[in-house]
């Protein structure tokens, strides 16, 4: 007899009827709960995960956007990047946006378009009514042809410039007041927003943690008004720069040589177009637009660090400091901070006085400034001021105006299609009343949930950040804790701002704007104006974290990290399809993961290591440390320099370096929290149940980069060449090249294209 049966005749022995029966069923239960615990275990049985399909709408689209890319006839292991977008481009119609940025940017710019062109209801917020008169009022091209150039004229009378070209002279106007620098800049600075030699900020100051106004170098010549053009030309991607650069414009090659010659015809044109009934000598025309083009070019320094903290000094400090190095301290070129502070607050409840503390930003670039106002005739700087405020304010005025704009953008960045005057207006109502125009979104696309999910992804990410630093064996301890403070202090944004909670409060915001019936571009002076009070009035006060979001586009489609707030904002309209997805997670690591990932690592990329967990600049790295760090930094750096992206021109993985390490981290960190956290698992997207989670984690990180390729044209080359991200290819390729979890995925074998011996890594 069996050893058991033996055991059990001896357990039964004596035992009632009902007592034996008890003892059989808790033996037959505890092998059951046995074998259950063993088939949870192993995963299999009613334990097992089930291999379910996700058949939701947004399922079926997100499945569609990377099926439709992939081109299955190419060896995944051989080239990625084309096989999961080589078909890309023949899913694009002619005039369809280039990549997945620009075509959800266009989704969402249709669907404002539609809001805008809604009739009001009663519940809508007034400030969306405001929205769909600004809208009509710049749809009305009839009027603003009729109306032509006035508004223009009137608004350079408000600043302190002549209405009539060319009579330029520092003479007193017919109002007997004479031309003054720094009166002028003073009032377009009020009026405009634009920076012009002074860039004005506000920034908190570390000793007072009170708001304070922040002097700096002009980083470049930008307008508070919308540029609807400039904004459809640029490819939206994240942290995309602008198609070129001004202070090269001179520079000894034939692109920038192209672009300088569209530039002076262009300004001509406008010229032209604003007086017909001047005879013009068109040599001594051009030789004008030279000279102000000259300098204003050379007005912006290439060697200035902008993210630079301030230092402290006293409005008249720094008047003083300016006029440190000349002996004719009465002289028409000189800067009259008086005249300027003056002139910035009229009409304004603010006060500046010159004993007032402010933060300087690069000092040094005031006193070079000084020194060029003093070489420069005040004819000439007052032509360039002239010419600065007539760029930005001409757009907005008659059809023949944008044309002019438009052929001068094609010269820097060709695009087949033009800008519809229903998308021209939807770019401007947008970028000066994005947040009503954004609260409806709000109101009809709950993201609840969605941010809610995004919030736990960034934790997780955090985590998993932090656990690939404390398992570095090159970083010291020292080093290690700064990070970890640094990751801690990690300020985080998410869909849309918390004042769209309380629609009232949010309505009331806008109860300054004003909308003039025939009176477009005034309109939005007027507003633009208004906000500049707005933002005085937290002068003094300790910032808010609304008053930072005040600036941002909830609906942009893109992410960001700021380093002079150790911040991170993952806007609205980022999270959506191919992104973001309701329906199945693994996709939603491999795609916005990734980028949240590569956001996270910007803090301590080759630039972003450098601050610290306010934004100063102020290394907290060993020495030790930052050495082991540039060492793999340098293998980045060979491994992109590899990279063709013309014929006979390489990238540059040098310029590319930041962007390309928070492509590889990000990756790895998503990878890694997906792992970690058995996100997925069971769940598949229709059409793609042949690729397993994995695998289709990586297929979700490369569609998020298919874009149409570039034609290789001069025009395109120069333009990667000085983008300091690397090309769609190279992100995706890079990234997968130097992760052995994609070649296990993948099944790549050792030495294959996608899976070389030399692999980069960081953390």
């Amino acid at each position: 007899m069996h050893l058991f049966d033996r055991k059990l005749q001896d357990l039964l022995r004596g035992r009632t009827v009902l007592e034996k029966w008890i003892i059989i069923l808790a033996a037959v239960l505890s092998c059951v709960f046995l074998v259950l615990a063993v088939m949870k275990i192993r995963g299999s049985g009613i334990f097992g995960v089930k291999n379910t399909t996700c058949t939701s709408d947004e399922c079926l689209v997100s499945a569609s956007t990377i099926t439709r890319s992939m081109n299955v006839a190419v060896e995944p292991c051989d080239d990625f990047y084309e096989f999961a977008c080589g078909k890309y481009i023949e899913e694009l119609e002619p005039d369809k946006p280039t990549n997945w940025f620009n075509e959800k940017t266009r989704n969402i710019s249709e669907e404002i378009t539609k809001i805008l062109e809604e009739m009001d209801r009663t519940n809508d917020l007034q400030s969306l009514k405001k929205a769909r008169r600004l809208y009509k009022s710049c749809l009305d091209t009839d009027t603003l042809n009729d109306i032509g150039y006035e508004p223009v004229f009137k608004i350079l009378d408000m600043v302190g410039l002549p209405r009539k070209f060319p009579d330029f002279t520092a003479a007193r106007y017919v109002n007997g007041v004479r031309f003054n620098v720094a009166r002028t800049l003073g009032l377009i600075q009020r009026y405009l927003g634009m920076d012009i030699m002074v860039q004005l900020s506000m920034e908190t100051n570390p000793k007072t943690n009170l708001t304070t106004m922040t002097v700096g170098p002009v980083s470049t010549y930008t307008s508070k008004l919308p540029e609807p053009l400039y904004d459809y030309h640029r490819p939206k991607k994240i942290g995309q720069q602008r198609p070129f650069d001004i202070r090269t414009i001179f520079d000894d090659d034939e692109f920038n040589k192209r672009i300088a010659m569209a530039k002076v015809e262009y300004m001509m044109k406008i010229i032209i177009s604003m007086f017909p009934e001047e005879l013009f000598n068109t040599t001594a025309l051009a030789r004008f637009c030279v000279v102000v083009l000259t300098f204003e070019a050379n007005l912006l320094k290439k060697d200035v660090d902008y993210d630079k903290k301030g230092e402290e000094f006293t409005t008249g400090g720094l008047r003083d400091y300016m006029y440190s190095n000349t002996t004719d301290t009465f002289g028409d070129n000189l800067f009259d901070w008086q005249s300027y502070v003056d002139h910035f607050t009229t009409d304004t409840n603010f006060t500046w006085t010159m004993s007032d503390t402010i933060l300087v930003r690069n000092p040094e670039y005031f006193l070079e400034l000084q020194s060029k106002l003093i070489d420069t005739p005040l004819e000439e700087i007052q032509q360039f001021l002239w010419w600065r405020v007539v760029e930005s304010l001409t757009i907005h005025t008659t059809t023949a105006m944008i044309q002019l704009r438009e052929k001068f953008f094609d010269v820097i960045l060709p695009s087949p299609k033009r800008l519809t005057r229903q998308e021209f207006c939807t770019t401007v109502t947008k970028s000066i009343l994005k947040y009503p125009v954004a609260y409806e979104f709000y109101s009809r696309h709950d993201l609840k949930d969605t941010t809610k999910k995004v919030f736990e992804m960034i934790s997780k990410l955090q985590y998993v950040f932090k656990n690939m630093i404390s398992e570095s064996d090159w970083m010291d301890e020292e080093t290690k804790r700064a990070i970890f403070f640094k990751l801690d202090a990690l300020k985080v944004g998410v869909g849309y701002p918390k004042i769209f909670e309380t629609p009232d409060l949010l309505d009331k915001n806008f109860d300054y704007v004003k909308i003039i019936e025939n009176e477009y571009l005034q309109t939005i002076v007027n507003i633009n104006a208004e906000e500049l009070i707005m933002t005085l009035d937290r002068l003094g006060k300790p910032e808010t974290d609304a008053a930072k979001q005040i600036m941002s586009d909830p609906l942009e489609v893109n992410a960001f990290y700021n380093r002079l707030e150790n911040s991170i904002n993952i806007p609205a309209g980022i999270l959506r399809v191919p992104f973001f997805n309701k329906g199945v997670d693994v996709v939603n690591y491999g795609a916005i993961g990734s980028i949240i990932g590569h956001e996270i690592t910007h803090g301590f990329d080759i630039e972003g290591k450098n601050y610290d967990s306010h934004g100063h600049k102020a290394p907290q790295w060993t020495l030790n440390s930052e050495r082991e760090y540039l060492l793999r930094a340098l293998c980045f750096v060979n491994q992109y320099d590899k990279f063709k992206i013309g014929p006979n021109i390489k990238l540059n993985g040098t310029h590319t370096l930041g962007e390309n390490m928070a492509d590889n981290v990000g990756l790895k960190q998503s990878w890694k929290a997906y792992k970690s956290n058995n996100i997925g698992e069971g769940f598949h997207l229709p059409g793609l149940t042949e690729y397993s989670n994995d695998q289709l984690f990586f297929l979700s990180y490369a569609n998020v980069w298919c874009r149409k390729p570039n034609k290789k044209n001069d025009e395109q080359i120069t333009y990667i060449v000085n983008d300091e991200h690397s090309p769609s290819t190279a992100r995706v390729l890079g990234s997968l090249r130097n992760s052995p979890e994609f070649s296990e995925a993948w099944k790549c074998p050792a030495g294959s294209p996608m899976n070389p011996s030399d692999k980069c890594s960081m953390w």
